[in-house]
């Protein structure tokens, strides 16, 4: 099978002048490259990674409100997608402290530029809002986060439909579902899966019978993307809709795709995580309904793709 992909659909609502927070990182620089496509003056916050060529950087500290304000004084967005924030998994309570300027005070800051620039936002949850609940999970469902950077997430969730519902913010906020794909952090385990495929090296796992959803970047953003649509105004919509697979048929899927040997999948290696979930996936039939949106990208392709982009490329 190749890994060739489709070509980018065409998106249901273009501004002409977008803001994008978190332009350098993984989801963003594909968001990115939507927009761009479909022919968008696109703007994009970046810290320590670089944006697009074509996008207008600007280096913004989040957290302080004059900079985000000025920010959007020079830019004037129609339209803002905000994926910007700090990443910590761990179940230390002592984070909280530490994420909650990039999380919750950014997610206000930026909320508040659009309130004063009559923008449209689309901000990016995580699907670690749900916490260890029965999957398939729903947006209807009670969040019940498991850590500091899901609850701080959470917080910003309900805060921003608290400012659609009083203050006029025009606000939708999307929660991606796993993603993986070219340029994706090496120390993810698809990446890592990967490396260890073509460097012909043993991959110890986990007893890898949880299952996780898997969903390529660039579906993802797409989805991102189509949330701008009116239809989705004032909504929390999943985003994703790939294959669930166990960690054990991953890696070893991921060895065979990358011509090496699957017995070097070493499963019951290493020790489950505390709190790991057995089953890690979501429902999207809200995003089909509202925005049309499913994965175009199988998983063998994206697979592929991503192992032919280390090849040439190496771990990023």
């Amino acid at each position: 099978m190749s890994s060739q992909l489709p070509p980018s659909a065409p998106l249901p609502l273009v501004h002409p002048s977008v803001l994008v927070t978190g332009a350098g990182g993984f989801i963003g620089r594909r968001l990115c490259s939507l927009l761009l496509e479909q022919g968008a003056e696109v703007h994009g916050t970046v810290r320590t990674s670089a944006a697009l060529p074509g996008v207008i950087a600007h280096t913004v500290e989040l957290s302080d409100p004059t900079a985000v304000l000025a920010c959007f004084d020079a830019v004037r967005p129609a339209l803002v997608y905000h994926l910007a924030s700090p990443v910590d998994l761990s179940r230390d309570p002592a984070a909280f402290a530490a994420l909650r300027p990039g999380i919750l005070d950014a997610t206000h800051h930026v909320a508040q530029g659009c309130i004063a620039h009559g923008a449209r936002l689309v901000s990016t949850g995580t699907c670690e809002e749900y916490g260890a609940q029965r999957a398939p999970f729903t947006e209807s469902m009670q969040a019940m986060p498991v850590s500091a950077y899901s609850s701080l997430k959470l917080a910003a969730t309900q805060w921003l439909l608290t400012l659609h519902r009083v203050a006029g913010l025009q606000a939708t906020v999307v929660r991606p579902f796993l993603s993986y794909g070219p340029g994706q952090a090496p120390g993810r385990l698809i990446p890592a899966a990967i490396a260890a495929a073509i460097a012909g090296l043993p991959f110890d796992i986990t007893d890898g019978r949880q299952t996780r959803e898997l969903n390529f970047v660039d579906d993802v953003a797409r989805g991102i993307a189509a949330a701008a649509s009116p239809a989705a105004l004032g909504a929390v919509l999943n985003i994703g809709g790939g294959p669930e697979l166990s960690v054990r048929q991953l890696a070893a899927t991921i060895f065979e795709l990358a011509d090496a040997d699957p017995a070097l999948v070493r499963p019951g290696a290493l020790p489950l995580r505390p709190g790991e979930v057995e089953r890690f996936y979501g429902d999207h039939s809200r995003a089909r309904e509202l925005l049309g949106h499913h994965p175009r990208v199988g998983l063998h392709q994206g697979l592929r793709a991503t192992i032919d982009h280390v090849r040439t490329h190496g771990a990023q």
